[in-house]
């Protein structure tokens, strides 16, 4: 039962080859340069790239393997796609540049912290800044995806608290104008 909701199409966990047990959990959307659309799903084996331009006509493009998790986030920056788990790992980097073409590669990793589990990430792709966030007892690390985003450079921690989610913001107006924050 729905309430104007219609289902268009139905891809299922074996569809993926994900195995008995496994699971989905976490999805994100892209929008390639040529308009082609794009779901992203975190499955406990990797991410799957599905191409949904045709809502009703759903096409696997890719599945890049990572980590086996129950949880898995996602999040784009331009061309690229960076994956997390708390399976560890720590970034899977993917470049989407040819997605259209069917081919998504796996570009490497930034695996730079003792802990390398992630829970959830936050872009601010107008200022090119990762946030990860959570994973083992972590608050954020902060990564800048402008000079190098087939590989990040770390540029910040904050490590007062567990941080499990966050919203990242440019502020407009009063003593903090000019900023971006972080809500955690």
């Amino acid at each position: 039962p729905s309430n104007n909701v219609t289902l268009l199409s139905w891809l299922s966990l074996p569809d993926f080859g994900v195995p008995g047990g496994g699971n989905g959990n976490s999805c994100f959307g892209y929008t390639s340069p040529s308009g082609r659309e794009y779901a992203i799903m975190g499955l406990s084996t990797g991410t799957a790239f599905i191409e949904v331009t045709q809502p009703g006509n759903p096409v696997i493009v890719e599945h890049i393997p990572g980590p086996t998790s129950l949880w898995r986030d996602m999040r784009v920056f331009q061309d690229y796609c960076y994956a997390g788990s708390e399976g560890g790992g720590g970034i899977q980097v993917m470049n989407m540049a040819n997605i259209d073409n069917g081919v998504v590669t796996l570009v490497g990793s930034v695996d730079d912290d003792a802990e390398p589990k992630t829970h959830t990430m936050a872009i601010n792709v107008d200022s090119g800044y990762l946030y990860r966030a959570g994973g083992g007892s972590n608050g954020l690390r902060i990564y800048d995806l402008n000079a190098n985003p087939a590989s990040p450079a770390r540029v910040g921690t904050y490590s007062a608290k567990y941080v499990h989610e966050a919203q990242i913001v440019n502020w407009t107006s009063g003593p903090h104008a000019g900023k971006e924050l972080a809500f955690i």
